[in-house]
């Protein structure tokens, strides 16, 4: 074979391989062991593709700390892998085999030490399972408008978790579980928090009877029947707007630390603050109506 053709076949079977790499399917459980002294903790990277063919991950250091961590990058470039973890300043950098069974690579946590970290792509029997292990889908509940639905699992009754002002549907990561026992538990991160998406703020996206469509959309769609709806804090809104309306759909509500004024709102007492805010929304439908020249008629 001569220099030139050598060459050109080195050139194919790179391309090739760059080709497959960038090809295969990442999504699913990678593990490994991080050893800082003597210590031994078991890291867990779940990783999913998007609709848009990206990706996103969440990490778990299930020895230490039983909460998720969102990955914040996640950059995959011919066989070179990366991605960091804002919420601690964590990174890491490595190199994707050439079976696709694994990855070696560095982590770097804020100012420690960098330590070797090989993860292996995890199968039925070999996968570690996480305190807070759930499925996560997006349910569609308005036009281009997706929320992030977990389920934990169990049997019974299907019970509807909803977050405070802020939070998501995984501040339940822990909570969750215990109730697996005796319901069938889900959660919704609603809309403009989390990995739920983000319309503009305005009064008609927001309202609590729009939150609490929402809810209800993910009940439609995930075909539950009479689920018990559990809200903390501004959720309190949700659970009052879908009892009020539709009485039917639910079995009970729990209010946890959620009585407050505006959850349970009636427009024969009034309320200052969500009064305020609908006329406010009332004078907003009267920009840009045409006035009249008084003089000239």
């Amino acid at each position: 074979m001569g220099h030139l053709t050598r060459l050109r076949f080195l050139l194919i079977l790179v391309a090739a391989l760059s080709v497959r790499i960038e090809a295969q399917d990442l999504a699913g459980q990678w593990q490994g062991t991080l050893h800082p002294g003597s210590r031994e903790l078991r890291v867990i990277l779940q990783i999913s593709k998007t609709e848009a063919g990206g990706w996103v991950a969440a990490m778990h250091s299930i020895d230490d700390d039983p909460d998720a961590w969102d990955v914040s990058l996640l950059i995959v470039d011919g066989s070179s892998f990366k991605y960091s973890v804002d919420s601690v300043r964590g990174k890491y950098e490595g190199q994707i085999s050439d079976d696709g069974a694994s990855i070696a690579g560095i982590w770097t946590l804020g100012r420690d030490r960098p330590l070797p970290l090989e993860l292996r792509r995890a199968g039925k029997e070999t996968a570690w399972t996480t305190p807070n292990q759930h499925k996560v889908q997006f349910i569609g509940v308005e036009n281009n408008v997706k929320l992030e639905v977990l389920d934990w699992g169990g049997s019974g009754r299907p019970l509807i978790l909803l977050a405070g002002l802020g939070g998501t549907a995984h501040v339940f990561d822990r909570f969750a579980p215990i109730l697996s026992g005796s319901y069938h538990v889900y959660g919704i991160t609603r809309r403009g928090f989390g990995k739920s998406s983000a319309p503009t703020p305005t009064s008609e996206n927001y309202t609590a009877d729009r939150l609490g469509d929402d809810v209800l959309a993910v009940i439609d769609q995930l075909n539950l029947n009479k689920p018990v709806l559990v809200g903390h804090s501004i959720a309190g809104e949700e659970l009052s707007s879908i009892a009020s309306r539709r009485p039917e759909k639910v079995a009970g509500l729990i209010y946890l630390d959620a009585a407050y004024s505006y959850a349970y709102y009636d427009p024969a007492h009034g309320g200052f603050d969500i009064d305020l805010a609908e006329t406010r929304r009332k004078l907003g439908q009267f920009q840009g109506v045409a006035t009249i020249d008084t003089k000239s008629i």
